[in-house]
């Protein structure tokens, strides 16, 4: 009797143990399950932080050094930091598979300046950098993003009225393209238009451009293009428009372009020109609301959303999804940060695509 004992309690044991390995097997198999999320895409205007038109406004160069001081302050006041907490919270609800970024800003100092007479060094020391910044934001979240592919655009350095005298200010514009780490990246370009803004009177070039990427997600390959148009001249913005859509004419994969595109849904030139070339705009297939994504006040402190147009797009070719759903982001009263700055002074806008 005592060896039947000892023979049924082994065999429940060996029972119990090898159930505890089917159940781990079958955790482990779980896990594994394909991602089953859509094809989502995002575009966001990130805002540099001040308008332009102080400086662009200047009638005589003695006057550049207190608007670079007034443009710096503004800058400063827009506190990117705290606004990439709300950026990055916004990408963590769609977690998008790819992100068009634009006005991803480096700004760097020199104290005491050397801009007068011949600005022997530049700027090097790093005040903001905007795309660290977000990088650690989204890392915050536990968000796992990396840099895919980014253009450079315009690179200036300007004298500014310091506490100790004459400092330089320098602003390197970038746009970017982030990607998730399970996004497989190949075929990175970064393009720069030969239609550029030139201001004789401050000796600059508003130098911009086209980041591209090829992403597989899911199996399938994907050319995304992001880029952000000439803001302040139609004529430029409408040439470098006729470059973008004509650098991409030979494309035959499925095209997604994201962007600030500053041109005006739906009568815009540089709109209808993409149009023609016989790209879709996503807003007009499913979507709620205006899609209205600019622009909040210059110190985007305003209580009650500004936005009023809608400059801030994503467009397909190649491409013939069962459905889509578009989305503005960062233009809520929620979206506010408790200093009451807004995210942006533009809403970010998404794309989720079924097939």
């Amino acid at each position: 009797m005592s060896k039947l004992k000892i023979v049924l309690m082994l065999l429940i044991l060996l029972i119990t143990v090898s159930g505890c390995e089917r159940i781990t097997d079958t955790v482990i198999t779980e896990t594994k399950q394909p991602d089953d999320q859509p094809l989502t895409v995002m575009t966001y205007n990130v805002y540099v932080g001040s308008s332009p038109d102080l400086l662009l406004s200047v009638q005589e160069l003695l006057q550049v050094p207190t608007a670079a001081a007034k443009t710096y302050d503004n800058v400063i006041a827009a506190d990117f930091p705290s606004r990439a907490i709300g950026i990055a919270k916004s990408i963590k609800e769609h977690n998008p598979h790819v992100i068009g970024l634009q006005e991803i800003s480096l700004i760097r100092r020199q104290s005491p300046g050397d801009f007068i007479p011949d600005n022997p060094m530049q700027a090097e020391e790093v005040v903001l950098d905007y795309l660290q910044i977000l990088m650690d934001a989204l890392a915050s979240e536990g968000l796992d993003y990396k840099v895919a592919a980014q253009v450079a655009n315009l690179d200036i350095e300007m004298p500014m009225f310091a506490e100790t005298g004459l400092d330089d200010i320098r602003l390197t514009d970038y746009d970017v393209i982030l990607a998730r780490s399970d996004v497989e990246i190949t075929r990175q370009v970064s393009v720069s238009y030969k239609n550029l803004l030139i201001i004789e009177m401050l000796g600059l070039e508003i130098l911009r451009g086209y980041a591209a990427v090829d992403a597989t997600i899911a199996g399938t390959t994907y050319r995304i293009v992001n880029t952000h148009l000439e803001t302040s001249t139609e004529a430029i913005r409408v040439a470098q428009t006729q470059e973008l859509v004509d650098l991409l004419s030979e494309e035959t994969l499925p095209l997604i372009l994201l962007g600030d595109f500053n041109t005006r849904a739906t009568a815009g030139t540089g709109y209808n020109i993409i149009l023609d070339a016989g790209y879709v705009d996503v807003w007009q297939m499913d979507s709620e609301g205006t899609g209205n994504t600019c622009c909040q006040d210059d110190d985007i402190l305003n209580e009650i959303s500004d936005l009023t147009v809608r400059i801030d797009q994503i467009f397909v070719r190649n491409l013939n999804p069962t459905s889509v759903i578009t989305h503005t982001v960062g233009d809520k009263p929620e979206d506010r940060l408790a200093s009451g700055l807004w995210p942006s002074d533009h809403a970010g806008v998404v794309a989720q695509f079924e097939f």
